[in-house]
């Protein structure tokens, strides 16, 4: 019997149309849409099992046999949609009639192969399901498969003599088909590889792509929020600006009336008036300025906030913050000492009004905090040229590490029991933070919980010449 060669002059076949192929794909459609790519394998597909059928061996009945399954069995293999393996069938099938004309053994192979290309698609759908399924475990369980099923289909359809083709055919060719079928499935498990890599570098493109989308949608996104909060932001910032303005108006007003009143009420002795008068005052004026603060803060929020910068003489600021606080540091019995040294300059150009404000909430705040022990202010020139250091140190509660920077964020106080014992908005520091900021300096901060903090405001003796030019 001549099985042998017929059987090697199709694997050989196919081998050939395999390389050609394989090197039409690299030059022709390696950058070729998906489309034509698949149309140009199918194409292939079928043109390789009609070539094994042309060279297979005719039998006296008619029937032809053949390596036609081999294309068919890749097809599974290479193919992710089962709809283009069942295409490659049904190609296959009609080129049947092309081989020795429309008979009935050509009907029951054609019929055979679709029935071949319907089992390969469900193998298609399965190894979709079993992804993590090695080339080998798929390869081996196409390659028994449609094997077997081709061996019932001719052993069913009787386009041989059932009892012949079982027992003279059926022992060779199917040993044949195996063999050859895993000899051809070895030889091209390469080009499998690149297809594979391929499919999945295609995969990650259109899965770049979609996230590059989703991105600039993102960003866009983002970018309209961005306005939105910004505008909202400035919408915030306007409304306490004139709010802030309204509310002065009639706090001025209560704070002149309720020290009218304590003025006719002096000399009255155990006057429940000059008690009232003095509550309302103080508190009309911690009031204000906590509004004051407010404003300022609305002000650096907008953008708005303007700096006068002029010759700001370091004695007056000193003689101003001795005379604002000394009375609180009594009142708490604190020692409290303003140090400037020898060599630092009788003057500076700042904005004096801010600067002073900055001194001001550095040192309210230190005394604030410390119940007993002393709060200093040391003036010196900084390490580098140029600049100045105000120092306000102290000896009270301290601050934990990780609330360093707490401190400085708006509304915010180290702890709720801080808040609780100490009041106050926790708007200062922000505020002379962001102060510090404008004119041209920075605020830094040293502590050690029981033990004490120092905040020191680094500020230059000639600010930059646009913080200058847009104060």
């Amino acid at each position: 019997m001549n099985f042998y060669v017929t059987f090697f002059t199709n694997m050989s076949i196919l081998i050939t149309c395999a390389y050609l192929f394989n090197l039409l794909y690299k030059n022709l459609f390696q950058h070729a849409s998906s489309i034509v790519k698949n149309s140009a394998m199918i194409v292939i597909f079928i043109f390789c099992g009609w070539l094994a059928m042309m060279v297979g061996v005719q039998l006296k009945e008619g029937a032809v046999l053949d390596l036609r399954v081999v294309p068919i069995i890749f097809a599974s293999l290479m193919f992710r949609n089962p709809r283009y393996v069942f295409i490659i069938g049904l190609g296959i099938a009609a080129t049947r009639y092309c081989v020795n004309g429309v008979t009935p053994n050509a009907l029951t192979g054609s019929i055979n192969i679709v029935i071949l290309g319907l089992v390969a698609s469900g193998l298609v759908m399965l190894y979709e399901r079993k992804q993590e399924w090695s080339y080998r475990k798929k390869a081996t369980i196409s390659l028994l498969t449609i094997n077997l099923m081709q061996v019932i289909g001719i052993a069913s359809f009787g386009a041989l003599s059932r009892e012949v083709y079982l027992k003279h055919i059926m022992p060779y060719t199917l040993p044949l088909s195996l063999l050859l079928g895993a000899f051809f499935l070895f030889i091209i498990y390469d080009f499998y590889k690149e297809q594979h890599r391929a499919e999945e570098l295609r995969n990650k493109n259109v899965i770049l792509v979609e996230q590059t989308n989703e991105l600039k949608e993102a960003h866009k996104e983002l970018e309209e929020r961005a306005l939105q909060i910004l505008n909202s932001s400035k919408y915030k910032s306007e409304f306490i600006s004139n709010m802030s303005h309204e509310l002065r108006t009639p706090l001025n007003s209560i704070i002149l009336l309720s020290e009218l009143i304590r003025e006719n009420e002096a000399d009255k002795e155990d006057s429940e008036n000059l008690q009232y008068a003095e509550i309302i005052n103080s508190s009309s004026t911690e009031l204000l300025r906590i509004i004051v603060d407010i404003l300022d803060l609305a002000k650096m929020e907008a953008g708005k906030m303007e700096m006068d910068f002029g010759e700001v003489s370091i004695a007056d600021i000193t003689q101003l913050l001795q005379h604002q606080l000394a009375p609180l540091a009594d009142q708490k019995k604190l020692s409290f000492e303003i140090i400037a040294d020898k060599d630092v300059p009788a003057l500076l150009v700042s904005d004096g009004l801010r600067l002073s404000q900055v001194l001001s909430n550095l040192t309210a705040n230190a005394i604030k905090f410390t119940d007993r022990g002393s709060v200093t202010v040391h003036i010196s020139n900084e390490s580098e040229p140029g600049f100045i250091a105000f120092a306000v140190r102290d000896t009270g509660i301290g601050i934990d590490e990780h609330s360093r920077q707490l401190i400085f964020e708006t509304f915010l106080q180290e702890d709720s029991t801080t808040r609780r014992k100490y009041e106050g908005t926790g708007l200062g520091l922000s505020i002379s933070q962001q102060l510090a900021r404008l004119l041209g300096g920075s605020l830094t901060l040293q502590s050690t919980k029981g033990v004490g903090s120092e905040f020191k405001l680094i500020l230059p003796l000639t600010p930059p010449v646009d913080d200058a030019a847009g104060g």
